[in-house]
């Protein structure tokens, strides 16, 4: 139907219609439609209401619609499927926490007094943790903690309880703090747990009702590990093997049910107090033979029993099932049960104690060739038995690092520790070059040396004045030139500043918590190695790191591009791009984060210094 002018009219006015002057037409838009007053527009809108009411376009339009939406969802159905099943990309490999910690093994009693007794204490323990927090440890692991001997303050295994600590150091209540302020600052707490030998004075020895609970001898003519007992009269008893000294201690019978049940309920209570790993040791006391040697095969059982009933005990309490714990012993008597204690015996690992003998007297052919030797048969048994190392080089029954070797290469070997693979543990002192106490056979054991010395014995007590005769354990006579905690962490290239550098870059960077290990033959002196994640076809995934270590009584320079034909530097590395990271404190030629091109470059290094470099 046509428009009237006045319709017309409106609509221009109103913008919904324009004129053509030129065709005198109007054409416009209502109701959102191309509206145009000539007879094609209306030939047109004729044509499409036909169209849109014709009975076979009609249908047609709603195929089409209904077609649109089936093929969109059928599309977004195949995309989910694709995403579900395709191939899934290898989850990495996360470590064990235990794999990527620095351990810090501290003697309770010679740490840090805080109520002026003279006797170091956990709450001594707790106020150090930032101290130590700060230069990268991790862990923590004080010896001892359960109730000792009263004439014995420091040997873990003279114990008299193993359900209490030693009220020496502290109440439970302290011992709970300082393990809660550990987990707070995102820290670890092992502990010894001697579960072979007790004290002659454990009150079961002395107890003639509970002589099943010890191993006497059968035999007419006993073994000489078996001595008389002052309170069986006639039977001879098995002693404990200290280390290469017999003892007085007698051996538990694990035979007896009544022992292995007091054993779970103490690991149940100090897992409860927060205690995340427990060390084991003389696990080859466990079963014997009729002559007092070990009975291998049982001693397993008896510790796959041991760590069967702790593992479940962790899986069905809820106070502690998210927890991961970690069992580990050092198997200094018996090396032939290592495989079995790790694969069959339930324990994660095993120390690597084998630097803790060596010194400059025993290495007669050189310390490179010594410290070489080490690593090539320490490297062929953690290889064979495919686990991840754990190095110790230093602890409370061998002389202190600094005393078996001279002061550089002590720390030269305390670098080499902070750059191998797998986990380690440090004694305390070690991080500032601690010596042995002169003139004393337990020196090792001397007091922490925190500040210069003075009436508070090196910052040893907090509280209290003592004269010198007031403590019972060794100390410096004299300062030997900022051999003290607070005076390294002062400088900027001390010792412990070298030691914090490495203890955190080593925890950040997986090429050198679980990297592979590719090692030179030795040159000289010098001893090299790489570290790095392998990739595919000899390359590294992430960060590398070369490492040259001078064992030498000279400078001498090391040629890196050597070292490429050997696998030690991945093929996607470059030497022209080479970072210096941390060094020992008598590396001067360099800074730490130097860019270096070592491909024409020699790298130099004095006598007795090391360098890590990354690539």
């Amino acid at each position: 139907m046509a428009a009237s002018e006045e319709e017309k009219g409106a609509l221009v006015e109103s913008g919904q219609a324009k004129f053509d002057k030129y065709n005198q037409l109007i054409s416009g838009s209502r109701h959102g439609r191309c509206w145009r007053w000539s007879e094609d527009c209306w030939a047109h809108e004729r044509a499409a209401r036909t169209v849109q009411n014709d009975p076979f376009w009609k249908p047609f339009r709603y195929i089409l619609f209904a077609l649109f939406w089936l093929a969109w969802l059928a599309m977004f159905a195949g995309a989910i499927l694709i995403v579900l099943l395709s191939p899934k990309c290898a989850a990495k490999q996360e470590p064990d926490w235990w794999q990527t910690k620095v351990s810090y093994q501290l003697l309770t009693p010679t740490f840090y007094d805080t109520n002026g007794d003279a006797v170091g204490d956990f709450p001594g323990i707790r106020e150090k943790l930032d101290f130590l927090r700060k230069i990268g440890i991790t862990t923590i692991y004080p010896t001892p903690v359960v109730t000792t001997d009263k004439n014995e303050i420091y040997n873990e295994y003279d114990v008299t309880d193993h359900q209490t600590v030693d009220v020496r150091f502290g109440t439970e209540e302290d011992f709970k703090k300082l393990i809660d302020l550990a987990h707070d600052r995102d820290m670890y707490l092992v502990m010894d747990l001697p579960i072979s030998c007790v004290s002659p004075n454990h009150p079961w020895f002395k107890d003639p009702l509970k002589a099943d609970y010890f191993v006497f001898s059968t035999e007419a003519k006993p073994s000489p590990k078996f001595i008389d007992s002052p309170n069986h009269p006639g039977k001879k008893y098995l002693s404990c093997q200290l280390g290469s000294t017999p003892s007085k201690n007698p051996v538990l019978n694990w035979k007896n049910t009544e022992i292995q049940e007091y054993f779970n309920a103490t690991l149940e209570k100090y897992l409860l107090l927060g205690v995340d790993g427990f060390h084991i040791d003389h696990i080859s006391l466990l079963a014997t033979k009729p002559d007092g040697s070990s009975d291998h095969d049982a001693s397993i059982a008896i510790l796959k029993k041991l760590t069967t009933d702790l593992f479940d005990f962790v899986k069905h309490s809820s106070d502690v099932s998210n927890k991961k714990i970690v069992l580990f012993s050092s198997l200094k008597d018996v090396d032939e049960l290592e495989v079995k204690a790790r694969q069959t015996g339930g324990l994660h690992y095993v120390i690597d104690s084998s630097f803790s003998n060596l010194d400059s007297a025993t290495c007669s052919s050189g310390v490179a060739s010594c410290v070489h030797d080490a690593l090539t048969t320490s490297y062929k048994k953690h290889d064979s038995d495919n686990f991840t190392p754990f190095w110790q080089f230093s602890n409370a029954n061998s002389r202190r690092l600094a005393s078996r070797f001279d002061a550089d290469t002590a720390n030269l070997l305390t670098f080499t520790q902070l750059t191998l693979p797998g986990a380690i543990s440090v004694y305390y002192g070690q991080e500032i070059g601690l010596e042995n106490v002169e003139g004393r056979k337990d020196g090792q054991r001397g007091l922490m040396q925190w500040k210069e010395k003075g009436n508070d014995h090196h910052g040893f007590i907090k509280e209290k004045e003592f004269k010198d005769s007031d403590i019972y354990y060794p100390e410096q006579a004299k300062d030997k030139g900022g051999d003290n905690f607070e005076a390294q962490y002062k400088e900027t290239d001390s010792a412990l500043k070298v030691f914090k550098k490495l203890a955190q870059l080593r925890q950040r960077d997986p090429a050198l918590i679980l990297g592979t290990t590719v090692r030179d033959t030795l040159m000289d002196d010098v001893i090299t190695f790489g570290r790095f994640v392998p990739g595919v076809n000899g390359t590294a995934e992430g960060s590398a790191y070369i490492v040259v270590l001078n064992f030498g009584e000279k400078e001498t320079e090391v040629d890196c591009t050597k070292l490429a034909d050997k696998g030690i530097l991945p093929t996607n590395k470059a030497l022209t791009t080479v970072e210096v990271s941390a060094f020992t404190t008598g590396v001067k030629h360099y800074e730490a984060r130097q860019k270096l091109d070592v491909s024409s470059t020699k790298i130099k290094l004095p006598a007795k210094q090391g360098i890590l470099l990354k690539l």
